[in-house]
This record gives structure tokens, C-alpha cells and sequence, in this order.
């Protein structure tokens, strides 16, 4: 009996100290944190292949589950021939935070090959071309806001 009215009394003074915020306030805060929406297209420019071997995996990721390796987690996925200057476009994209990954497959296997290390054999790269000293780039590192209709970027491949 007591331990029901103490959590009587209890619930009543948790209520009571919650700060009540009038209607027209939550309205005014939703309005204020609206974000434009609209879509763009990002060309991605790839440099720095040492060979135009096999074909080169584009993946465009919307957070860092998964960035920079695991495409399958990627938004979407683009795959061109290793040429002299590859071009990709991601187009319809809406506006946002993005990071991009690209990836060498060099003998064609479909996968990053990597040594007993786990460092990779074939070139790898990423959006602003960040400086990694051990491990790949975060996505902090690699991200950028598409907020316009069209975005260029230039990513230049590193091979280990």
C-alpha cells in the first residue's frame, strides 16, 4: 500500500516539473528547422590509375555504415572500365550529406584484394582526398553537402 503511493506521489511530482510548451512553439521550432530539399547530380572524376585494367567501383554512401568498403551499403553503385580519365554521374540525388568511395579492381575478381595486413593491393580513394596515416578515411573526413544541381569532385586513387 505504501510502495503504491509513493509511486503515486512520485509520478505526480515528475509531471508537475516537466517545462510545458505552448502549441505556437513547437510550430515556430518545426519551421525553423526546415532544410531546402531538391535534388542534384554529382560527376565524379577519377585520377591517378596506374593501368587500365579491369574496371573501377563508384559507390556513393549516405552514412557511415558500411563507408568506405562495404558497397553493398552504399546508396548506389556505379562501375566503369579503368580508362585514362574515368567519369561517373550520380544523377537525381537528393540533397545532403554524402561520401564517396571508389575502388580499383584491377584482375577483374569483383573485390578489393588486400594483403595479410588487410591493406589494399589495388587503388582505393575517396571524396576531399582526405590524408589517412593508418586504417581508411572516416566519413567525416570524406564527406560533403550537395546542396546545389550540380556538384564536381575529383577524387585521385592511392595504390599501397
Amino acid at each position: 500500500m505504501i510502495k503504491s503511493w509513493l509511486l503515486i506521489l512520485g509520478m505526480l511530482v515528475f509531471t508537475n516539473a516537466l517545462p510545458v510548451m505552448p502549441a505556437s512553439g513547437i510550430a515556430e521550432e518545426s519551421e525553423a528547422l526546415a532544410v531546402p530539399s531538391g535534388v542534384g547530380a554529382i560527376t565524379v572524376r577519377i585520377s591517378g590509375l596506374r593501368n587500365s585494367d579491369g574496371s573501377l567501383s563508384v559507390g556513393l554512401f549516405s552514412a557511415k555504415k558500411g563507408f568506405p568498403g562495404k558497397f553493398d551499403k552504399a546508396v548506389e553503385v556505379l562501375s566503369v572500365s579503368a580508362s585514362a580519365e574515368p567519369v561517373v554521374v550520380f544523377d537525381n540525388v537528393p540533397w545532403g550529406t554524402y561520401a564517396v568511395a571508389v575502388r580499383h579492381d584491377e584482375n577483374g575478381n569483383g573485390k578489393l584484394d588486400a594483403n595479410f595486413l588487410g591493406m589494399p593491393k589495388e587503388g582505393v580513394g575517396t571524396s576531399n582526398n582526405p590524408k589517412s596515416s593508418f586504417g581508411p578515411p572516416s566519413f567525416k573526413d570524406a564527406s560533403f553537402m550537395l546542396e546545389e544541381d550540380n556538384l564536381d569532385l575529383s577524387i585521385n586513387l592511392k595504390y599501397l
